[in-house]
């Protein structure tokens, strides 16, 4: 998933990395609970990054012109959740269109050398329509220099797995042990190369399934995949088909739509980590909440879901945090001619224990 990260530092440095971390809950797809190794070399970091790519070309269908429909059923309490269909089509040339129907939702964007026109005044995206989206098209580790991964083997239903763990924080450097909060989580089949889960963050899997593969071009498309969050299934997503785009060239006009800007109407999650003081906990103790929203292209966070605890005590202090987090010095103003856009946030809070003075000079 290219991501952008944020850190929010409530406390120096040296204070953050002494802070003691508690385990990642325990989940039937957290698959890595043993001793992850730490990737030492140039040849070790190649083979890793390799893999990640092909995982990623494997299933691209955008390498061609396409034709791809997708239903989805989701589960929860969000006004997003109940019955979709998606169509997403591209001839080549610049052009490319997509739909969505869902409850309460009918939108058509057609970008033409990257300007979207849409029948959408607004340009909220539904939380569950944004996850399946994110699942599809957004799943595409960056690994920077400063990315320090780890890999384990693992097994799941009888399928050998390679797992990766990724973190853009640094701190998983020279780690031990199985997943820390920071880390995303790839495990792919060791012989195909396909992925078979992703986690970007603890209490949020995909898994994908290839049992009745759809093959497009030299691509392997999976037949269906599902969304768990929190121990519990949100969304069950199926491929009706992957073909070839249609020729009707009036599904790429802009007749009935209106120019929205220029740029993408959604972008790739983005990645919180913030460290927040707490009266609760002991002095030197530290608890960490992973909380899954929506953010406005005004900035305001909806659609608040917990996705793992150390501390359930923690949860609704958390939800506020979440719901009134707005990132110091990244101004949410658009820029002129820019399209607005809508993005999922994944934020991973640590609070730690401090004395009633630490949170008054807060």
């Amino acid at each position: 998933m290219v991501s952008a990260v944020l850190v929010c530092a409530q406390t120096p440095p040296k204070v953050r990395a002494q802070l003691p971390e508690p385990a990642v809950p325990p989940d039937p797809l957290e698959l890595i609970t043993g001793d992850a190794q730490p990737v030492q070399n140039a040849d070790q970091r190649a083979a890793v990054m390799n893999a990640l790519t092909k995982s990623v070309s494997l299933s691209n269908v955008r390498a061609f012109p396409y034709y791809r429909k997708t239903t989805f059923t989701s589960f929860g309490s969000t006004a997003s959740d109940g019955n979709w269909q998606l169509e997403d089509m591209s001839p080549g040339g610049g052009l490319y269109r997509w739909t969505a129907q869902g409850p309460s939702y009918s939108a058509i964007n057609l970008y033409t050398n990257q300007m979207l026109y849409s029948n959408q005044p607004g340009v909220a995206i539904p939380v569950r329509l944004a996850q399946v989206r994110t699942a599809m098209f957004f799943v595409r580790p960056f690994v920077g220099p400063r990315a320090t991964l780890r890999t384990a083997s693992a097994n799941l239903n009888g399928t050998t797995l390679e797992c990766v763990l990724l973190s853009h924080m640094g701190a998983a450097q020279g780690a031990t042990g199985s997943r820390r909060w920071e880390e995303e989580e790839y495990c792919l089949d060791a012989a195909s190369g396909a992925m078979i889960t992703y986690s970007p963050a603890p209490g949020l899997y995909i898994q994908y399934d290839y049992s009745q593969a759809v093959h497009f071009q030299d691509r392997l498309i999976p037949n269906k995949f599902t969304i768990f969050q929190a121990g519990r299934t949100i969304i069950e997503a199926q491929t009706v088909s992957v073909s070839d785009p249609p020729t009707d060239s009036s599904l790429f006009q802009q007749s009935g739509l209106s120019q929205l800007g220029m740029g993408s109407l959604m972008t790739p999650p983005l990645s919180v980590r913030s460290v927040i003081p707490s009266e609760v906990l002991p002095p030197g103790s530290a608890q960490i909440v992973a909380v899954h929203g929506m953010r406005s292209s005004s900035g305001q966070i909806t659609d608040i879901e917990l996705l793992a605890s150390s501390n359930s005590a923690l949860n609704a202090t958390a939800a506020t945090f979440a719901s009134n987090w707005h990132p110091t010095g990244a101004p949410d103003d658009v820029e002129p001619g820019a399209t607005p856009q809508s993005r999922e946030v994944l934020m991973i809070l640590t609070f730690f224990g401090a004395t009633s003075a630490t949170v008054s000079q807060r």
